[in-house]
């Protein structure tokens, strides 16, 4: 009975982190399309380009840390 509890759990810890990486690479995604339409070498750009990488970013530290 107790293996079928932990995985029931695991699964669902699974999932949960899936759902997370996928809104994460969604919003980087909208972004990067964003970026896409700006002129480069503005402020404006460069600010966002920023904020973009800082995405890329963190989205790829949580695939790597919940792998």
């Amino acid at each position: 009975m107790k293996k079928n509890r932990e995985k029931h759990q695991k699964k669902a810890w699974k999932n949960g982190h899936e759902a997370k990486f996928e809104q994460m690479v969604g919003e980087y995604q909208n972004a990067k399309a964003m970026l896409d339409s700006m002129k480069v070498g503005t402020a404006e750009y460069s600010q966002h380009q920023k904020h973009c990488d800082s995405l890329f970013a963190k989205a790829e530290r949580f695939f790597k840390q919940h792998q």
